[in-house]
């Protein structure tokens, strides 16, 4: 049976704007690249799960009126989505077996990006993306389908190429073959409910950071088995900080994050 992955993000990885006006500290700038990945073994009762809330919402009178919901092609977004279905989404996230949350937070740096990415927005994302999938396409004799949601300038030979760099080296390990990947897709939100999962798991961690309210994110913290924070080099190594189960994440323990203005 494989395990299947779904990719998503929060915020984007641009520093400047038009005629390459810099962006850093201007209203509106995204402080944080965030890039979280579903992982289950079960994705049929996920998808049927999500899939029966949508339907319920939309034919409930309490819930389809509201502007959002009643929008043609609604689904589930936690920043778009009215408080009252976000919470309703959330007691069900609580309830739902079998999945994981991987996230790694790309704090956006400019010396690092310069440095390190080439003042490039695409570089700054497939490395991240490749920091994600390195954290979980790690199970040997494992088969791994994987789906990135649709955005911006992702494609399929960089989404390819983060997969690749990613996977351990062939015979690494001496009694067992390494994991496979059996297919890799870009697909949209909007078809794939699995990925309001993870829009919802990475919206709550945000929100925590940003705004200090933690409730969202502590309803979930058992679901996000790895949390790394790649770029806190002011509190420690190069590497960042890995947080999971034994360490779990706290804005106190983080180095201070830069708010958007």
């Amino acid at each position: 049976m494989p395990n299947y992955l779904f990719i998503d993000e929060c915020g984007d990885p641009t520093f400047y704007g038009h005629r390459k006006k810099l962006l850093v500290g201007t209203p509106g700038y995204q402080p944080l690249l965030l890039m979280g990945s579903l992982t289950t073994s079960n994705r049929r009762q996920l998808r049927a799960a999500v899939l029966q809330f949508q339907q319920a919402i939309l034919a409930d009178p309490l819930y389809n009126t509201i502007p959002s919901v009643a929008k043609p092609g609604w689904y589930l977004h936690a920043k778009n989505d009215h408080p009252e279905v976000r919470a309703k989404f959330f007691e069900l996230l609580r309830q739902l077996p079998d999945f994981a949350i991987h996230i790694v937070i790309g704090r956006k740096k400019l010396e690092v990006f310069n440095r390190k990415h080439n003042n490039s927005p695409t570089e700054f994302y497939f490395d991240l993306l490749h920091h994600l999938l390195k954290d979980c396409l790690h199970e040997p004799d494992q088969a791994y389908a994987i789906y990135l949601a649709q955005r911006g300038k992702n494609n399929s030979d960089r989404f390819q190429a983060a997969v690749d760099k990613a996977l351990p080296p062939a015979g690494q390990a001496a009694d067992a073959a390494g994991p496979v990947v059996s297919k890799l897709a870009i697909v949209l939100s909007s078809e794939y409910p699995e990925l309001s999962i993870v829009d919802y798991c990475l919206w709550a961690l945000q929100r925590y950071i940003f705004k200090e309210e933690a409730r969202f994110f502590k309803a979930l913290e058992n679901r996000y088995a790895v949390i790394v924070d790649i770029y806190d080099e002011a509190r420690f190594p190069a590497n960042g900080h890995i947080y999971g189960p034994h360490n779990p994440f706290t804005t106190q323990l983080a180095s201070p994050f830069e708010k958007p203005v």
